[in-house]
């Protein structure tokens, strides 16, 4: 998990140039530095919120953003990026609002939006199941009404490890007019640089980050008012890579508020998660205990950004949450699906014995309660995402959640067996795949086809 530990010191700068006397030509030997006299380390860059899109629509109820897709260089990689920024913009609206998303294709290959996370017609999923691209050079826009407040995000959902890893991905924010407004909010998404050509170079080595991207920048300083209460709605964009954080204060994950606080958490691929920071004086380093795709590794901790306070004020006193207690859905013990997922980096992913995209959909009536069975006797972990349809956690291993779990990624744990509960209330046929970009791309993704 991700200790919160004390802000060490900044080490020594750069060594400075030999100064040369300008008469001789010759150099003049410096003084060796001292702590009094050598050059103090270059400031971290701070870490702030992604800019938002500019709402091109006056009307309270809408949001219209427009989304260009476009080759762009950012932390020394050609790569690509929406309106020029990484992570692109992030886009604010409410519950019920309406949101336009106009996207104009400069990449000079095809691509999509798929609105992870968010229950959309089946028209505008971006997923490329019986529904084409859009086309280098052409446009699209995406309609469709907001019905779930959360942190969720978008993504292409064609050619999705090259064009995620190389930067086109953004956070959707849905605000509920009901919860609690706090002093302040910061936007954080995590990305690990450089996976795709790390997994491509050997497909046996796990492409898994050993340094990490927030917000498109290295190791930066976030520099909270301390006194302050801070909404941290985080997303982890990685191809591979997990994130775990520990003593801290989670209020809510993919689909909104919680039933009751947790105190740790576990970023996936494609997870979202939101905390409330509670800022005090004290400087602290946020480090990632590193995780492989086999789960935690006894590797060094992995620098995240660190938080640099400004004031002395102490922390304030938790938010009053709408928190809504509720226990797990009983397990009514049938089994009407099962998933198993299968294979290795070295001979590819499959989900029952299938490969994408010669598989077979699971076919379910429209209005149908779903018990789902997802059996991982494969040696890695796989992020389950259901694309325009959230589930139910009934149990892992056995286990039910200590809450009521409503999920739309949920990790599976080597050896780990979950079932879930879907109400297929959304007609359609809806990608299901491991969010390990490279094992989707090598397969592991299959289809729930409501009818």
């Amino acid at each position: 998990m991700i200790p919160l530990a004390l802000l060490g010191c900044t080490g020594p700068g750069p060594t400075p140039a030999t100064p040369v006397d300008t008469d001789t030509d010759t150099e003049v030997p410096s003084p060796t530095p001292t702590a009094d006299t050598a050059a103090p380390a270059p400031e971290a860059p701070t870490l702030l919120s992604p800019a938002e899109a500019l709402d091109l629509d006056p009307a309270p109820d809408v949001l219209h953003v427009s989304l260009v897709a476009a080759p762009h260089t950012w932390d020394g990689v050609d790569g690509y990026a929406y309106n020029n920024q990484v992570p692109g913009p992030t886009l604010r609206a409410r519950v019920g609002d309406t949101l336009v998303v106009d996207l104009d294709n400069q990449l000079g290959m095809p691509t999509s939006i798929h609105w992870h996370g968010v229950d959309v017609p089946f028209a505008m999923d971006g997923a490329g199941w019986q529904v084409s691209p859009v086309g280098a050079g052409e446009t699209f826009t995406y309609t469709f009404t907001l019905e779930q407040a959360g942190t969720f995000w978008y993504h292409p959902h064609f050619d999705t490890e090259h064009q995620v890893d190389l930067g086109l991905y953004g956070v959707l924010i849905v605000e509920d007019p009901a919860e609690p407004v706090v002093d302040s909010e910061l936007v954080v998404v995590f990305d690990g640089p450089a996976e795709v050509a790390a997994s491509e170079e050997d497909p046996t080595v796990d492409p898994t980050p050993t340094t990490w991207l927030v917000n498109g920048l290295r190791e930066p300083a976030w520099r909270p008012n301390a006194g302050e209460t801070v909404r941290v709605r985080m997303l982890n964009a990685s191809n591979a890579g997990y994130v775990a954080l520990d003593d801290v204060r989670v209020i809510a994950r993919d689909r909104g508020l919680l039933g009751a606080p947790d105190a740790a958490v576990v970023l996936a691929p494609g997870d979202r998660a939101e905390l409330e920071w509670a800022v005090d004086a004290t400087p602290l380093a946020v480090d990632a205990v590193p995780w492989s795709l086999a789960g935690p590794t006894v590797n060094p901790a992995v620098p995240l950004f660190t938080v640099e306070p400004v004031g002395a004020s102490e922390a304030p006193e938790p938010v009053a949450w709408p928190f809504s207690p509720a226990g797990p859905t009983a397990d009514p013990g049938h089994t009407d699906l099962r998933y198993t997922f299968t294979g290795s980096a070295a001979a590819g992913w499959e989900i029952n014995g299938q490969t994408w995209p010669a598989i077979a959909p699971d076919v379910v009536s429209l209005g149908s309660e779903i018990i789902l069975e997802i059996r991982n006797p494969s040696p890695a972990h796989h992020p389950f995402h259901l694309h325009g349809m959230a589930f139910e956690v009934l149990s892992i291993d056995g286990v039910p959640p200590a809450q009521r779990l409503t999920e739309d990624t949920l990790d599976i744990g080597v050896q780990e067996t979950v079932r879930l509960r879907i109400e297929a209330d959304n007609p359609g046929d809806w990608m299901i795949h491991c969010h390990i970009l490279p094992h989707a791309e090598d397969g592991m993704m299959t289809v729930f086809s409501v009818q």
